[in-house]
């Protein structure tokens, strides 16, 4: 079954020609990746292209000298939060660069646990999930995918959903990615942003799952998809020895020049 690409044309622009100059424009000062990391995960903005695409294109470039056979894509909901986790039911995944396949056999371990009663609609219109293929497909043409759309953002269901997602990781001899879709604070004046997000940062550079969480609950900082980085962090910490590299963190308003409701983008990586 065929996902369709709902979104280009709107979130993104519909030809590849014109993705592909986007992505150019982008990186025409970003430094050369390293050759020398490994990464177990990496947090990429979901906005429209105009506003986080540089952003998310630095993200993928950074990790570009990697070998990645499949991402298993964590992304939140925006249509409803009445499930925990739930895998997409397509196999195959349009975009105007060219159509991304399933990675079947991970699907199939991580199905078991999933939610299985999740409207088909809910995958097929989130962008949170979509906007993140052509980047995919451009900066790694041959790898698979298996995405994981989030419900209920709680540190429980993190935690079990990071178990899962270890067991399967390690007992693979694939190279699988963790990729998290999530934007940071939203519609704050830019001022009040930066500090919300540079909190959230801080958190997440000291891989401070309870921190985090606190300050979630007492309004210290913001994200749409903070199940899926509580997810990646609880997943890091079943490792031996795990650090956090931060890309780029930029927001709306210094693409805009509107700094009086902004959204914050946050590329990051996690190496192990």
């Amino acid at each position: 079954m065929q996902r369709k690409a709902v979104h280009s044309g709107t979130f993104y622009p519909r030809f590849e020609p014109q993705i592909l100059r986007q992505i150019n424009k982008w990186l025409e000062d970003a430094s050369p990746p390293s050759a020398l990391e490994r990464s177990l995960g990496l947090i990429v903005p979901h906005a429209g292209y105009m506003y986080s695409g540089k952003c998310a294109s630095l993200a993928y470039h950074n990790l570009s000298y990697e070998q990645v056979d499949s991402f298993i894509i964590l992304h939140p909901s925006h249509h409803g939060v009445h499930f925990n986790f739930a895998l997409s039911p397509y196999t195959i995944y349009e975009s105007p660069l060219g159509n991304l396949e399933l990675d079947s056999e991970l699907a199939m371990q991580i199905s078991p646990h999933c939610d299985s009663s999740v409207s088909y609609s809910y995958h097929q219109n989130e962008h949170s999930m979509e906007i993140q293929l052509p980047l995919i497909k451009h900066f790694f043409p041959h790898t698979r995918i298996v995405p994981i759309m989030l419900g209920r953002q709680t540190p429980e269901n993190a935690q079990k959903l990071a178990a899962i997602l270890y067991d399967v990781i390690i007992k693979s001899s694939k190279r699988i990615v963790v990729l998290v879709s999530t934007d940071l604070s939203h519609y704050h004046q830019s001022r009040v942003a930066e500090q919300l997000d540079g909190n959230l940062i801080q958190y997440l550079e000291n891989i401070d799952t309870q921190g985090l969480w606190e300050a979630i609950l007492n309004n210290q900082c913001e994200a749409c998809g903070i199940g899926a980085v509580l997810t990646l962090m609880y997943l890091a910490k079943l490792y031996s020895t795990t650090s956090v590299k931060v890309i780029q963190y930029t927001h709306s308003g210094q693409m805009t020049d509107n700094n009086q409701q902004v959204v914050g983008y946050l590329a990051a990586k996690f190496l192990i």
